[in-house]
């Protein structure tokens, strides 16, 4: 957002002056925030067309929009779903699935924040829905658990990234996805089920054990609806006496395993979840072949650690 830009300045400046020392002089530092600024302005003018393309669609608005919770559904012990209505009655943009809604949180006894949280529904034109994980020191992701129960309003910002499946797939697609992670694969798998079912689809998700598991039923129906579709899911925990079903497995998702069980030279894969997961599989996915194009993320952290070096 514009109101940004002067804070990344004054950090970068800041940054410039410390590691040249001496060097910095006052000249040097005008001409890296003249070039700074001059980059800065293509991208606010960029960003500007852009939000206003977003507030022009059907359905579509820019800042901040008041949603009602709807409806609240516990998916495992862990993660919760909050389905979105907009107060004012209107249609909702159709967003692609993948993306992320943007929440901005007045909590009491903190400054305003804001949150990113990826939409868990495919496109319907009414409602959007989201299914946030409960973390142990999460302040937002803490208070939703706690407060958004229905009739609450909350304030979102319009579908948003770059991480989403492209309106008409050419090649087979393998959704890779760990914990909450889930949650745009199973906005890209209704989708799938709505718009292509004759998709060519591998569902592959890690969890925790089965009480953390989230949607599983839900996403075995959707593979049903998908004729060429597979669906395989890992446990890191399972109890000795445990009788797993067949698309059940014990274990972390590998590359090896990969390799065996999908179409490495052919297909495209999608990856979400914690970075250790994302850094692991990208790395995995580089080593038994697969090109740099065909692997898809959305990567969240320092932009200098690097998944697949």
């Amino acid at each position: 957002m514009p109101d940004h830009y002067p804070h990344v300045a004054s950090a970068l400046l800041g940054a410039i002056g410390h590691v040249l020392g001496e060097a910095a002089t006052e000249d040097v530092l005008t001409a890296w925030g003249e070039a700074y600024w001059f980059l800065a302005n293509i991208l606010i003018t960029r960003e500007a067309a852009l939000y206003e393309n977003l507030a022009a669609a059907e359905g579509g608005w820019n800042g901040w929009r008041a949603f009602e919770v709807a409806e609240v559904q516990p998916e495992s012990t862990v993660i919760t779903s909050i389905i979105l209505r907009p107060v004012d009655g209107g249609p909702v943009l159709a967003h692609k699935p993948g993306q992320y809604l943007t929440f901005w949180l007045d909590l009491p006894g903190h400054s305003p924040i804001k949150r990113n949280y990826s939409i868990s529904s495919a496109p319907n034109g009414e409602t959007y829905r989201i299914s946030v994980k409960r973390e142990p020191h999460g302040l937002a992701s803490t208070w939703l658990h706690e407060n958004a129960r229905p009739g609450r309003i909350l304030k979102v910002g319009a579908p948003a990234g770059d991480f989403f499946l492209p309106d008409d797939p050419q090649r087979p697609i393998v959704l890779l996805s760990g914990g909450v992670g889930l949650t745009p694969m199973v906005s890209m798998l209704e989708a799938l089920a709505a718009r292509q079912p004759q998709a060519r689809v591998h569902y592959v998700h890690g969890a925790r054990d089965v009480a953390s598991h989230a949607m599983g039923d839900h996403v075995r129906r959707l593979a049903a609806a998908i004729p060429a579709s597979r669906n395989t899911v890992f446990y890191e925990s399972v109890p000795e006496a445990a009788n797993l079903a067949d698309h059940e497995r014990t274990g972390r998702i590998s590359g090896a395993w990969l390799a065996s069980e999908t179409p490495v030279k052919e297909a495209d894969y999608y990856l979400c979840g914690p970075r250790p997961f994302l850094r692991a599989l990208v790395s995995d996915l580089v080593a038994i072949g697969v090109s740099a194009d065909r692997i898809h993320y959305e990567f969240f952290g320092p932009a200098d650690e690097a998944l697949a070096a």
